[in-house]
């Protein structure tokens, strides 16, 4: 299929401009060789996953990435949140919001990819907390 199609469907479906530059940019997609933490999450009743990849400086976030396995929503949502996560504290990432991640986007369609992105986050700080809390 054509990018432009691609894109004029997403469109009619409802995802914001900034949503679809965000999945056909595959903006943050990937992984990090030796990242601090990993954690993935699949959400119900979708099924779909995202795993989180941060790497860490000074309790910084200084690189974020993801892969995915879902939707356009999902893509564009794990793109929405490591750009809004990248080069925050732990503390400041923990406090980001599926409305953050809504914002972000411009809106999306359905929301429940949203807060897909934010409990993989959400994982993702509680297992580096756990693995810190053991050394």
């Amino acid at each position: 299929m054509l990018k432009s199609n691609i894109e004029e469907l997403l469109s009619k479906a409802g995802y914001s401009a900034k949503a679809i530059k965000l999945y056909m940019d595959k903006t943050n997609v990937g992984s990090i060789e030796n990242a601090d933490v990993v954690a993935s999450y699949t959400g119900m009743p979708c099924g779909d996953t995202i795993t989180l990849y941060l790497k860490l400086k000074n309790d910084v976030i200084c690189e974020a990435k993801f892969e995915y396995t879902g939707c356009a929503g999902t893509a564009s949502s794990g793109s929405a949140l490591t750009t809004l996560i990248s080069g925050r504290t732990l503390a400041e990432a923990w406090n980001i919001t599926k409305d953050d991640v809504l914002r972000e986007l411009d809106d999306l369609p359905e929301s429940h990819c949203a807060e897909l992105a934010v409990t993989a986050l959400r994982k993702a700080l509680e297992a580096l907390k756990e693995s810190q809390s053991q050394k």
